[in-house]
């Protein structure tokens, strides 16, 4: 009988590319969702994934969720849906929280055989401690936590690092039309243009990268840190890719932290610590996880299977 995977949030961009890819690989897939019902689901289940929902706050749904999983693939999106009302602090502490119970009870699934967890380096460990970037720091936290107090759990897991979507460049963060410049654009972004960022296409590299993590455990165990991503590239080289693809001219402004805190709230706060961290870091994320830290390439994932910045801007040209 093929293997079991149980992934987290699997109607979502993460979890919907791990789900799409192990289906593909002839694995069965238990995709947790929130919504059986929704058009993402009744896709996956369409394509023979099984769908069940869970409670990341409670032990005992989550229980029979992983029941007979040789894998688990865990993620929360819960700092982003808390951070307005509870703050970077509390919607980080609030993630933390319900990564570990995830974990916990990944801890007590006799059938598990590696745990793959969505994590983020840490703004304090890259940059110092007046870096910290909460939607980083408090993920690496939960990773520093589950190697000190459940080592045989940490001993099957591999904690993977997701690039910065290149999808926020036709969603959340798409370069904005200004009226009168006969289809000129502007980046509105608190970081400098030359700030490198490790970027991937989600849809499609992450369910790539899970896939070859799990045919060579060997390379991934234990508790290692593998970053999904194909570019390292300055945020204004982005941006011009961008423009080429598009068509459209657009010019990359840098805006302080509290002008983008003023724009969009706490959000922008947090976006802009996340910035000035990378900016400070250098775009070295693996430096401070030493030999523990893996590539794609160490993975010997092809770069066929991959799409980097261009090609992904290119699959996507009609939204930009």
């Amino acid at each position: 009988m093929a293997k079991l995977i149980v992934v987290c949030g699997a109607t979502g961009q993460v979890g919907g590319s791990v789900a799409h890819r192990m289906l593909k690989e002839g694995w069965r897939v238990r995709a947790i969702t929130r919504n059986v019902n929704g058009d993402a689901a009744k896709a996956l289940a369409k394509q023979g994934a099984e769908l069940t929902t869970a409670d990341f706050d409670d032990e005992a749904s989550l229980t029979k969720a992983f029941e007979g999983a040789n894998v688990i693939f865990a993620l929360t999106s819960q700092f982003w849906e808390h951070l307005m009302t509870l703050g970077q602090q509390g919607a980080g502490e609030k993630e933390y929280a319900q990564l570990l119970t995830i974990a916990r009870v990944a801890n007590q699934t006799p059938s598990l055989e590696h745990f793959v967890l969505h994590t983020l380096a840490s703004g304090e460990k890259l940059a110092g401690p007046e870096y910290v970037c909460p939607h980083w720091d408090y993920k690496d936290k939960a990773a520093d936590e589950i190697k000190r107090s459940m080592p045989d759990l940490a001993a099957k897991t591999t904690f993977l690092w997701i690039g910065w979507f290149v999808s926020n460049m036709w969603t959340l963060l798409r370069p904005m039309e200004v009226p009168g410049t006969y289809g000129g654009h502007i980046w509105l972004v608190p970081g400098a243009a030359s700030t490198p960022m490790y970027m991937t296409d989600v849809a499609t590299n992450v369910g790539v990268f899970v896939h070859h993590l799990l045919a060579k455990p060997h390379l991934s165990l234990p508790a290692k840190y593998v970053s999904v991503h194909t570019d390292i590239l300055p945020y204004g080289e982005a941006l011009k890719a961008w423009s080429a693809v598009s068509g459209k001219r657009a010019e990359y402004i840098e805006i302080s932290d509290e002008v983008c805190e003023g724009l969009m709230g706490v959000f922008g706060k947090e976006l802009a610590s996340q910035l000035r961290m990378n900016e400070k870091a250098g775009g070295d994320w693996g430096r401070p996880y030493g030999k523990d830290f893996v590539t794609g390439e160490e993975l010997g994932i092809p770069a066929s299977e991959l799409l980097n910045l261009r090609q992904s801007l290119e699959a996507n040209k009609e939204k930009l």
